[in-house]
C-alpha cells in the first residue's frame, strides 16, 4: 500500500510540476529558454508559476517581480494535489482488492 501511495504521490508531483513548465512556457515571450536565461529575444520577458504568477522579469525597462508567498501556495497546491492522488489511487486499489477477495 505505501508503494502505492508514494508512487502516485510522485507521478502526482511530476504530472504538477510538468504543468508548471509548460505554463512557463506558453507565458514567457521566448518561451522556456528564456525561464533558464538561455532566451535571446530584444524584450524577453520570463514569467513563471501555475496556477498563480510568482515570477516575472525582462522588459527593455527591466523590472524583476519575485513573490515568495504565492511561491509558497504554488508549492502547497502541489503538494496537495501530490497527496490527493496518493490517496485516490491507494484507495482505488485497496477496493479493487477487496473485490477480488469477495
Amino acid at each position: 500500500m505505501r508503494k502505492r501511495f508514494f508512487t502516485s504521490f510522485l507521478v502526482g508531483f511530476l504530472l504538477f510540476v510538468a504543468i508548471n513548465l509548460v505554463a512557463a512556457h506558453l507565458l514567457s515571450d521566448c518561451g522556456l529558454p528564456s525561464v533558464f536565461g538561455m532566451g535571446h529575444c530584444a524584450d524577453d520577458i520570463t514569467r513563471a508559476g501555475w496556477p498563480f504568477k510568482f515570477y516575472e522579469a525582462g522588459g527593455f525597462a527591466y523590472h524583476r517581480d519575485f513573490n515568495s508567498p504565492i511561491l509558497l501556495l504554488d508549492i502547497f497546491i502541489g503538494f496537495g494535489l501530490a497527496i490527493v492522488s496518493g490517496f485516490v489511487v491507494r484507495r482505488l486499489a485497496s477496493r479493487k482488492e477487496n473485490l477480488l477477495e469477495k
